[in-house]
């Protein structure tokens, strides 16, 4: 299989592996314990992302850009980084999980499966490191083909647990399928020199992308799951979990996207040397993923009831509302998206951060302020105005740097067309 047909391969196996899941817990779990099933994966996959300290992004950046030598360092960094995760984050994890349940869930009896879910997260470190690496190496294909493993067992696990209730062993069986994913990956990263001994040697340019993307995905979550706390003790269980609902559904959107834009155009952002061919592909790229996710939303609300029967249950018809506004902030995140993963192949870390936590920020900013005058929407209209900002912001920056080009690219073939100077080779 080409890495252009994994892409959308793996894009459509994660879809229906989210529309399974989210069918049957829809449909065999209570509105309420759907909320805490939907709770404990964003959980898992909060802790899936902060297992390499967030560095997988960064690794798959270095790993486009090292020589075959210079893998080894790439490969051994990661383990590094791993080893210190597991360290800072397995400890606080175990000693708070009551206080995390509360957070999770509204009580604190579910301490065990926090730490549970934390044990199986944390172990799949090494597969995240071996998957961003066979990326980098455009080995996109067996990258996601070790993936898809991991993601169908995990799949087929967590819906016979949930046919039978039982959100707990769901949940971690899911958050088992990388595991699983990490043995498929071994006979393909086995043909690349890596080194299996965690190093310091190349941790240094890690960490810049480490720090961004853990800062980034640590800010984001607090200020979810605070908000999210808030809300389920502001308006109840029930309405939580048709914000949840409307929120799986736009992490297809916002995971393809990410898929989107690491497996294909940072490796190839990363090694264009050449202005005018940087543009075209950042247009290039743009202009797909608005394609999509307006034809997604347009879909939508074409046939919303339609949808949410087939894919949900009628029981989150109330749901089509939050739905709807989810879609449209996810049309007007490309932009910010854009944005950010061209400043991190352009070994920016720091914007990408900043791009991300301003959002969050303004997000959180508007929700708390709606909840407060009683606006049950709250959380979806400030995400679609927070990216709606962010996006009108981004926009208005290419702008004016375009109109400053425009003169001094006028201004230099003016000085090259002067009588008497001398020719430009060109």
């Amino acid at each position: 299989m080409t890495r252009h047909a994994a892409i959308p391969f793996y894009f459509a196996l994660r879809i229906a592996s989210a529309l399974v899941l989210l069918k049957l817990a829809t449909q065999f779990l209570s509105v309420r314990d759907f909320a805490n099933f939907a709770q404990f994966l964003a959980f898992s996959s909060l802790l899936n992302m902060a297992v390499v300290g967030g560095a997988q992004n960064g690794l798959i950046r270095q790993a486009a850009a090292a020589s075959d030598n210079e893998l080894v360092e790439v490969h051994g960094a990661g383990l590094a980084v791993w080893g210190a995760a597991v360290a800072l984050l397995g400890f606080p994890v175990t000693l708070f999980s009551p206080q995390i349940s509360h957070i999770l869930t509204g009580s604190d009896k579910y301490w065990e499966a926090v730490i549970a879910l934390a044990a199986l997260s944390l172990a799949a470190g090494p597969g995240q490191i071996c998957w961003s690496v066979l990326s980098g190496r455009k080995r996109v294909a067996q990258s996601l083909g070790a993936q898809s493993v991991g993601l169908v067992a995990g799949t087929a696990s967590a819906a016979w647990f949930i046919v039978h209730t039982n959100l707990i062993a769901a949940a971690l069986a899911f958050a088992a399928g990388p595991l699983v994913g990490t043995v498929a990956s071994l006979p393909f990263v086995a043909r690349l020199p890596l080194s299996w001994v965690p190093t310091l040697r190349g941790v240094r340019p890690l960490l810049g992308y480490s720090t961004a993307m853990a800062s980034t995905l640590g800010f984001s979550a607090v200020m979810l799951f605070a908000l999210r706390s808030a809300y389920r003790e502001h308006f109840g269980a029930t309405e939580l979990g048709y914000w949840l609902a409307a929120n799986r559904i736009s992490d297809m959107s916002t995971q393809f996207l990410g898929l989107f834009m690491l497996q294909a155009f940072v490796p190839q952002l990363t090694v264009l040397g050449d202005t005018r061919e940087r543009s075209r592909l950042i247009l290039r790229y743009g202009l797909v993923a608005a394609a999509l996710t307006g034809a997604a939303l347009l879909l939508f609300l074409a046939w919303s009831r339609l949808l949410v029967h087939l894919f949900l249950s009628d029981a989150f018809w109330p749901a089509i509302p939050a739905i709807r506004l989810y879609m449209l902030g996810d049309f007007l995140r490309v932009w910010g998206s854009l944005a950010m993963f061209t400043a991190f192949a352009a070994g920016k870390p720091s914007r990408y951060a900043a791009i991300e936590i301003g959002t969050t920020m303004i997000m959180a900013a508007l929700t708390l302020l709606l909840m407060a005058s009683g606006e049950v929407r709250a959380p979806q209209i400030a995400y679609a105005a927070a990216w709606g900002l962010t996006a009108l912001l981004c926009a208005s920056s290419l702008v004016l740097r375009l109109r400053h080009r425009a003169p001094s690219r006028a201004h230099a073939e003016h000085r090259i067309s002067l009588p008497g100077s001398a020719p430009r080779a060109l």
